[in-house]
């Protein structure tokens, strides 16, 4: 992202600037139960709830300037290095209700389910610091101001909820006359999710750092959030 052009009212001086920073996401704990009831031997109805954690990692971020400066001064590059932002996503538990298959036998099931699943409200906030750009150069020390603000990306009060899908294949291994052990692995997706940027505090900026507020809220992509994961588990099954 970048603020735009800078216009500096001095002859011979020019900007060049910009920023980035790095979100990743990565799985976490995966919790399941689910209810199924079988029409015949090899057909049920599913009613399940999961729950997966997912991670959000941040790196520091960067934002870069080069600055051009009239003779006999030499340019001046200067690289600010700002806060990991935070990140806090609570774990989504969305609700499915599948069609299940089942394989015979008594020692070893193989089975394959399937459906619509319902995703909640995303308890989803970022906090990241950026830098809006240079604010100040000092001709004489050759030293760059630069002016930087919190941004903010959440999902607070939004009762947003969303249809998507999920499909699992797994096996279960008899134990007794009424338990097994299961072993699944299933993936889930919903459409994707945006998040727009907010400022924190930006009435306390200067004239010029709130214009350049304004042209990096127009630069800056917001967050899409896209949650689709894949998911193993392990765990008994009981038949009645």
């Amino acid at each position: 992202y970048d603020s735009g052009p800078v216009e500096i009212p001095i002859p011979g001086v020019g900007i060049e600037q910009g920023g980035e920073f790095v979100l990743d996401s990565s799985g976490g704990l995966a919790l399941a139960g689910a209810l199924t009831l079988y029409a015949t031997e090899g057909f049920g109805l599913e009613v399940r709830l999961d729950s997966a954690d997912i991670n959000v990692d941040t790196t520091s971020s960067t934002y870069s300037v080069d600055v051009t400066l009239p003779a006999p001064h030499d340019p001046v590059s200067e690289e600010l290095e700002l806060p990991r932002a935070q990140a806090d996503l609570k774990a989504l538990t969305p609700w499915s209700f599948n069609i299940k298959l089942r394989s015979g036998g008594e020692s070893l099931r193989f089975t394959a389910s399937g459906g619509l699943s319902r995703l909640g409200s995303v308890d989803f906030t970022l906090d990241q610091t950026v830098a809006l750009g240079v604010v100040a150069v000092n001709l004489e020390t050759s030293e760059l101001e630069i002016g930087t603000v919190q941004l903010r990306a959440s999902t607070a009060g939004q009762a947003e909820s969303s249809w998507g899908g999920n499909l699992g294949l797994g096996f279960q291994i008899g134990i007794g006359e009424r338990g097994a052990l299961v072993i699944e692995g299933r993936a889930f997706y919903f459409p994707t999710r945006t998040i727009e940027w907010e400022p924190l505090d930006a009435e306390s900026l200067p004239p010029l750092q709130q214009e350049l507020l304004q042209r990096v809220l127009m630069e800056l992509d917001p967050v899409e959030f896209k949650p689709w994961w894949a998911q193993a588990t392990v765990g008994f099954a009981i038949r009645f």
